[in-house]
């Protein structure tokens, strides 16, 4: 727990000395990237969020941002990369797991430097997602598939992170989708 607390406090430290990427570029635009008469984004700024169990992200998401970082660390080694975080948020669900404790929600906005984008897509997608074998309803796929499918896409050496987004539609009911995040 001292170790986590020290890389918080450590990422938090950085944060305020690093100065942060714009989020805008173009005419008018203020050293923030804020306040722009014409501007377009300037794809250094990322809002990611990811939702899981405490387990998994941390009590306070400790966990999700030393991943985060830990990952940066590794890509860092084949090529220059510095990574800001601000606006960092957590929250709790309305998911329940098993043993009757919220999930978390974790939220942050990564800076990058000058010369390094984020390159933030949807990976996969699967429809009519169930919960397992024993929901009801139409179940094409289970949302263990998602989940594996999150997993296989953290195996690339390349990817900063990956997350799952879940939704629904009328037509293709429940709905999970595969992001991730890598620099360009």
């Amino acid at each position: 727990m001292k170790m986590t607390s020290a890389i918080l406090l450590a990422l938090v430290v950085f944060a305020n000395i690093a100065q942060a990427a714009p989020r805008y570029t173009g005419i008018g635009c203020n050293d923030d990237g804020t306040k722009c008469i014409a501007g377009k984004p300037s794809k250094r700024v990322l809002k990611w969020s990811k939702k899981g169990t405490v387990d998994e992200l941390g009590q306070k998401c400790e966990k999700f941002l030393a991943n985060i970082e830990a990952r940066k660390k590794v890509i860092a080694k084949s090529r220059n990369v510095e990574l800001k975080y601000e606006n960092f948020v957590y929250s709790w669900s309305r998911d329940l797991e098993a043993n009757g404790q919220a999930k978390i929600i974790c939220e942050v906005e990564l800076h990058s430097e000058t010369d390094v984008k984020f390159e933030s897509k949807i990976v996969k997608k699967f429809y009519w997602v169930c919960e397992n074998e024993d929901s009801a309803g139409i179940c094409k796929n289970y949302f263990s598939a998602c989940e594996k499918s999150r997993d296989q896409q953290l195996k690339d050496p390349s990817v900063l992170d990956a997350t799952i987004y879940t939704g629904a539609t009328i037509l293709q009911g429940p709905l999970c989708e595969i992001a991730t995040v890598r620099f360009k």
